[in-house]
């Protein structure tokens, strides 16, 4: 397969639309911490310090493109870095090699000796060929328990949150802290997100490559996580079955000009030609059996 980078001459341009669904709490926090007040043990008001999830601009909760594509470039590396080092590997940028590396080194070591999932979703000198873009929350959940046990988790309709306590572990005895609680913002189960990954030149192993990564959202074995405390099984999703599929080749691209052209949105993406159930499965099915091929005849 030669390599094909996003921005060389145009090959295709594809988008997939997909719904993530929570079935566990998620914490994506942003650094930041704000001020609650609760009643302590006494009654009295106390003020508490609340780790904050991400919000939008409309105070809803949404998932940062750049956790989402981290966690499935993460996924891939983990599960294939140690068979398959030539389609998952991570070289070391910090090395002098790479700090005195001149653009044309750079382009051949991008070309031949990058590891597929480099290719695909980039290095500290070249941009990857998918964008994951951030996913905004595509319903509201009502708070599905009595809603006094929810007022004691402090329960907010209108930022679709909930608080969690825990205890301060200290980082030289591995225990708990007596007397130091903290809190932070949870999203519940059961919200959704709207995901929307757009992939330019990509060829049919590399978006293989891809559904191979966003499969681990519905892995029951090796599961896919976003956000802290996974550990304590915060951050699991599934995704939901990947058909709407938007997708322009070199081919149609005059027709898709002449279309954006003639509409208002000025995006253009609602011009390209989304592809029938059928096509999409059978696509879908054809960049899965390619990219299963290389991992095949890598081990023969």
């Amino acid at each position: 397969m030669t390599f094909v980078f996003k921005g060389d001459s145009f090959e295709n341009r594809i988008r997939i639309e997909g719904t993530l669904q929570a079935v566990s709490p998620t914490h994506i926090g942003t650094g930041e911490t704000r001020e609650e007040e609760r009643k302590g043990k006494n009654g009295k008001p106390e003020p508490k310090e609340v780790a904050m999830i991400t919000l939008d601009a409309n105070g809803y909760p949404y998932l940062p493109g750049s956790a989402l594509k981290g966690v499935v470039r993460n996924y891939i590396l983990q599960l294939l870095r140690g068979l398959y080092p030539h389609i998952a590997w991570e070289h070391e940028y910090q090395s002098s090699r790479f700090r005195d590396m001149m653009q044309d080194a750079q382009i051949e070591f991008m070309k031949h000796e990058a590891s597929m999932l480099e290719q695909v979703f980039g290095t500290p000198f070249a941009e990857g060929k998918v964008e994951f873009w951030d996913a905004p929350a595509a319903n509201k959940v009502t708070a599905p328990e009595p809603p006094q046990l929810w007022k004691t988790k402090g329960w907010n309709e209108g930022r679709q949150c909930y608080l969690v306590n825990s205890v301060t572990i200290d980082p030289t005895t591995g225990a708990a802290e007596k007397h130091k609680l903290y809190s932070f913002e949870v999203t519940p189960a059961g919200l959704e997100y709207q995901v929307n990954i757009v992939g330019q030149n990509l060829a049919e192993e590399e978006l293989g490559l891809l559904l191979f990564g966003l499969e681990g959202f519905n892995s029951n074995i090796v599961p896919l996580t976003i956000g802290a405390m996974s550990a304590r099984g915060f951050g699991r999703m599934t995704l939901k079955p990947e058909k709407n599929i938007y997708t322009v080749t070199k081919e149609q691209l005059p027709i898709w000009i002449e279309s954006s052209l003639l509409q208002s949105e000025s995006a253009g993406f609602s011009a390209l030609q989304e592809i029938s159930c059928s096509e999409a499965d059978a696509l879908i099915q054809s960049c899965k059996e390619k990219f299963v091929d290389i991992i095949k005849r890598s081990g023969s």
